[in-house]
């Protein structure tokens, strides 16, 4: 099998490769990183939801609690015990109403809140009232009270209702929430609400939405301190935006600095003033994409394979039939025509490689009938050898003569010149004229002026035979060097007055005239004669003929007629409408045929030179 540069199977792997290949290689790369960067992007934004919907919840929640502590603080013995002095009340009085806030007040928001670890509440005289039955084991009520009393210090800077930081009591972490007590008829801050949440109900918030998805998740406050995370040792450190630029812009980073593509988003919740963040290794989320886009692409390219195998095969058995076909038109090349009538693979049989074959064999058995028949004719074919010859030679003896005759010509007019002749040296240069441009000028088309020379000498022999004869040609020459017309186009017609106009009728020529008028579009040839004109029936039947461009019926033909007629059939066969003949006049006063020619750009003509 042949790969030369031009072989069939050349051209084929060029296509496979330079069409099907390189730019399958191409779009497979673009369809790969756009459907790798479609799947992250799929991923990035589902992961985004999945976090906000995990805020939205605890939102709801932290907001829910928010609303549980409202109806705590008009309660009459909350009110009563913000306005309780130690050194005006009594020990009992202070027990009593210490413990109907713990009963009444405080199981408002503790029933059905296991995730509260512990309810205090201090007023502006520095006492306090606390609730922590919900807490296991010892408690360190001093460390507590310390705790309380230091908020209290801080409680211009506070808001109305803050989350605080994360604190550990009794080796548990707390989130501390503050609320501050407004007297009802003073509106002053009258005490301090201490709410010490668990952190177990946020980490059920959590979890319940985020555990199959994100591997590790943060919630950070606007301090940028971590109130919550699974790893407890995490708790109350500063936490690092990784590219917080990054997180600014898209609320979404992925590290692809470390072994695993790691993918880290963020939400921030302007009610909590928190944000959460959560991380997951990029490849956990969108394997099973990754796997079934590989997948599709493998069978694709297995598919594309097998068809590119295909087409080689074809193209081998095509090639293969191919060039078992030419290495026997090289034997009939060569003059071997006892060749062995093959058929192609059977691959391709009774297809257009067998009709292939098929009309190959017939032609070789069609070319031996020839061969045969060339021996045969090889006789006649020197008949005619010799015949042509013979052609050549009168050929040759027809440029032989001209050549001769000009010489004689010449002769004579040197001879007549010696003699001091110069009629007869008139006669022959004009006649040698004559015969120059109607023998050698091969020109089909020629201008006016050409025509002009030839024609004046015809005339000047003509002037000699005839003493009477006067001639008029008013042509400008500038203008007639523009005008295109067939060459021999006026001698014809000039012929037709002096034998038709004069000697036919027995008249001695009297005048010839030749006028050009210019027009736009066209110039206007008339030539003039005082001969007997023709009969009206016959000048209309040839204008007829003119216009409508046709011959003349037989019974109407002469030789007068037809020389009008040839001349017409070449001007309007050259140039087309409306470039005609017309006799314009034809009475006993004499005859005016006017000829219509275009100037040279106005028609498309060939010339042959």
């Amino acid at each position: 099998m042949s790969f030369s540069i031009g072989s069939i199977n050349f051209k084929l792997i060029f296509v496979i490769l330079v069409f099907v290949c390189i730019p399958l290689l191409i779009f497979g790369q673009i369809w790969y990183d756009k459907t790798t960067a479609s799947i992250e992007n799929n991923a990035v934004r589902y992961s985004q939801d999945l976090l906000k919907q995990t805020n939205e919840y605890l939102d709801f929640y932290m907001n829910d609690l928010e609303q549980a502590s409202v109806p705590l603080l008009s309660k009459p013995q909350v009110q009563k015990y913000l306005d309780l002095k130690e050194e005006k009340s009594s020990r009992y009085e202070r027990f009593i109403i210490s413990k109907r806030i713990q009963e009444d007040a405080f199981a408002g928001i503790l029933d059905g809140r296991s995730e509260i670890f512990g309810i205090s509440m201090i007023n502006k005289q520095g006492m306090q009232v606390h609730n922590y039955i919900k807490a296991d084991g010892y408690l360190n009520m001093g460390q507590i009270r310390d705790r309380n009393r230091k908020l209290w210090s801080e409680v211009n800077t506070l808001e109305a209702y803050q989350v605080l930081d994360v604190t550990v009591i009794q080796e548990t972490p707390v989130l501390t929430i503050v609320r501050k007590v407004f007297n009802e008829n003073t509106y002053d801050t009258s005490g301090l609400l201490i709410i010490n949440l668990r952190l177990d109900k946020i980490a059920d918030i959590v979890n319940e939405v985020t555990s199959s998805h994100f591997n590790d998740v943060w919630i950070v406050n606007d301090q940028d301190k971590t109130i919550y995370h699974p790893n407890e040792k995490e708790l109350g450190k500063t936490f690092s935006y990784a590219h917080k630029s990054a997180y600014h812009e898209s609320n979404f980073f992925i590290n692809r600095n470390e072994s695993l593509n790691t993918l880290r988003v963020y939400d921030h919740s302007t009610q909590t003033n928190w944000t959460m963040v959560a991380s997951v290794p990029l490849g956990s989320i969108i394997d099973s994409l990754i796997t079934l886009r590989s997948s599709t692409m493998w069978i694709g390219l297995l598919l594309i394979g097998a068809a590119l195998l295909f087409v080689g095969g074809f193209s081998f058995f095509l090639t293969h039939s191919l060039t078992n076909l030419q290495k026997l038109m090289k034997k009939v090349e060569s003059g071997n025509f006892a060749i062995e009538r093959r058929k192609p693979l059977p691959f391709y049989r009774d297809d257009e490689v067998s009709d292939l074959y098929d009309s190959f064999y017939q032609m070789t058995e069609k070319l031996r009938h020839l061969i045969q028949e060339v021996k045969h004719s090889k006789v006649v074919e020197k008949e005619l050898e010799l015949k042509n010859r013979e052609s050549e030679f009168q050929a040759m003896q027809s440029q032989i003569n001209p050549h001769f005759l000009y010489n004689t010509l010449e002769i004579i007019n040197s001879h007549a010149i010696i003699e001091n002749q110069p009629m007869i040296s008139k006669m022959t240069t004009s006649l040698a004229d004559m015969f120059r441009y109607n023998v050698s000028n091969s020109k089909k088309i020629v201008t006016l002026s050409e025509e002009l020379r030839q024609i004046q000498s015809y005339l000047e022999i003509q002037e000699e035979r005839f003493d009477d004869l006067a001639v008029s040609i008013q042509c400008e020459e500038e203008t007639a060097g523009r005008v295109l017309m067939p060459r021999l186009t006026l001698q014809p017609v000039i012929e037709n007055s002096f034998v038709h106009g004069y000697e036919e009728h027995e008249l001695n020529p009297e005048f010839i005239g030749i006028y050009g008028e210019h027009e736009s579009h066209f110039y206007k040839l008339s030539i003039v004669d005082r001969g007997k004109g023709m009969p009206s029936e016959t000048k209309n039947e040839l204008n007829d003929a003119f216009y409508y461009n046709h011959d003349l019926s037989d019974g109407n033909k002469t030789t007068k007629r037809i020389g009008l007629i040839n001349v017409h059939k070449r001007l309007h066969g050259n140039f087309g409408p409306p470039y005609r003949l017309t006799v314009t006049q034809s009475d006993e006063k004499g005859t005016t045929v006017e000829i219509i020619l275009p100037y040279a750009g106005h028609v498309q003509s060939e010339k042959e030179e």
